[in-house]
């Protein structure tokens, strides 16, 4: 038991491949600088709201410690990247830099690139249930583009649910009409699912360039990390030739030929003298007797 322990001891220290622990270390230091904004708005007397949100993006960045922890290498290194690029870009510069409210064209930006980083998420899902290589890049294309839309539908929900019960403003400000209802114009949501559309389909181009080109384009760093599988290693030189000499078929054995059954030289001519001999002696023996 305790040498099965050690043993899967040190198949999850080799686990923690640089990668990993380069999430591990940048997921620790956004949640320390995601803390530290909010209690620096905390003290400078910001909104409850505001705070409950910035709580709830503190509580994010501990997501790729949960998954390292629960699930270990059943998420792959790649699929951390990708949600602390979404994390740091939607959550910290979003959320709690409010790049949201300082710059207008930001949120269009975000969801752009959120929609390529779903779509990686959607290739993911594909290579886990079956072998990405072998099965037709449309319906890659088409199954990585519809799980970004899903993760963009699934995004306004939340962002609608955070504003219901939060009183947010993250889907827009509530407009006044003539009946003195307020209501929320819905082109926030349009523009933000247009432009993670947007996203999706640059992750189309660039999916489909790495397959015609033949060349990684970074494409293939991710389907490596998704299904598990290391870079082909270059062959060594000469390793074939080597091979094809140690595969020779060896000569059998009846075609050698050794000392020992090699006709003594001369033999059949002694053998012929011997009965010359032989002849003549009866022949002297037989005159004798005459």
């Amino acid at each position: 038991m305790v040498a099965e322990k050690s043993r899967t001891n040190e198949s999850e220290r080799a686990a923690m491949t640089p990668l990993r622990i380069f999430d591990l270390i940048f997921s620790g230091l956004m949640l320390l600088a995601t803390a530290g904004v909010t209690v620096w708005h905390g003290v400078n007397g910001f909104e409850s709201a505001g705070l409950a949100l910035l709580l709830s993006n503190l509580a994010l960045w501990l997501i790729p410690f949960a998954c390292t922890v629960w699930f270990r290498r059943a998420v792959s290194d790649g699929v951390l990247l990708i949600l602390e690029i979404f994390l740091f870009f939607a959550s910290f510069l979003g959320s709690c830099v409010r790049l949201y409210d300082s710059v207008s064209w930001y949120d269009a930006a975000v969801h752009t690139v959120v929609g390529y980083v779903a779509a990686l998420l959607g290739l993911f899902i594909v290579c886990k249930l079956a072998d990405v290589n072998k099965m037709r890049p449309a319906l890659v294309v088409i199954v990585c583009v519809a799980v970004s839309l899903a993760v963009a539908a699934v995004w306004e929900i939340y962002e609608f649910v955070t504003d219901l019960l939060l009183a947010g403003t993250a889907q827009g400000t509530p407009v006044e009409t003539v009946t003195g209802s307020f209501v929320v114009d819905v082109r926030d949501t349009m523009e933000d699912i247009l432009c993670n559309t947007g996203g999706a389909i640059v992750f189309a181009i660039h999916y489909l360039a790495h397959l015609w080109s033949k060349k990684d384009l970074g494409m293939g760093f991710f389907k490596r990390d998704f299904t598990g599988t290391k870079k082909a290693e270059q062959p060594v030189p000469h390793a074939n030739t080597a091979q094809k000499r140690t595969e020779q078929p060896v000569p059998p054995a009846k075609e050698e030929t050794t000392a020992a059954e090699l006709p003594a030289p001369h033999a059949k001519e002694e053998t012929e003298c011997l009965s010359c001999n032989t002849h003549a002696q009866n022949a002297e023996k037989n005159s004798k007797n005459l």
